[in-house]
């Protein structure tokens, strides 16, 4: 039985990205959970960018698609966040589609932040800004993230959300991926009262998170 929707958004500007590779294989990890979960590749939406009219305006988007967006956003229970490091900052086509939004997108939600770096380890900081935006849109982020570089990916092609690149799930990166899905399953339930850890999910008990 599905107990909770999660939407997944990959704000790499590139198609199948690392970032999106990360954030589907969250998403995967989720749905062992009881999650019924949707990936937004940014990449992919050509979302409008932002603009100062819209932002304070009540009224709806007038694009077609910003719209879609925001209505996937206020439909999930929870939300995974990933984005490419640049610059030590978070990618601005995932801050512009943030932008979208109205200030109380994510209230009562919990969000799981996931980022990637090209070079050596250092994408912590991009998730770290990202904690400050989820708190300015009313949501709440899980205590951890997940930071990757190219080294923790192998080569398979064909993943299940049409990437080109998989985690390798023989390496550490992937059990911090398991304990961040159990974080997000966990806090979803408490905030949004939806499923318990003694449900049932694909013919198993599901411990408590």
């Amino acid at each position: 039985m599905i107990r909770f929707r999660t939407l997944c958004v990959a704000g790499s500007p590139g198609r199948g990205s690392h970032t999106r590779a990360l954030v589907a294989h969250v998403g995967r990890l989720l749905e062992r959970r009881g999650s019924e979960t949707a990936l937004a590749d940014l990449a992919e939406l050509g979302l409008p960018p932002s603009h100062p009219g819209h932002y304070w305006s009540a009224e709806p988007h007038p694009v077609a698609r910003a719209r879609e967006f925001i209505d996937a956003v206020r439909a999930s229970d929870a939300l995974v966040l990933g984005t490419p490091v640049y610059h030590s900052g978070y990618s601005g086509l995932l801050k512009s589609a943030v932008d979208l939004l109205p200030r109380d997108a994510f209230e009562g939600r919990a969000v799981a932040l996931v980022s990637h770096a090209g070079g050596p380890r250092g994408s912590a900081t991009a998730c770290e800004q990202l904690r400050q935006v989820v708190k300015a849109l009313g949501g709440w982020a899980v205590p951890l993230q997940v930071s990757t570089v190219t080294a923790d990916f192998g080569d398979s092609a064909g993943d299940l959300t049409g990437g080109r690149r998989t985690l390798d799930e023989a390496g550490p990166v992937h059990a911090r991926c398991e304990e961040l899905a159990d974080q997000l399953a966990g806090f979803t339930r408490a905030m949004r009262g939806v499923g318990a850890p003694g449900d049932r999910v694909d013919g198993r008990t599901e411990a408590a998170a």
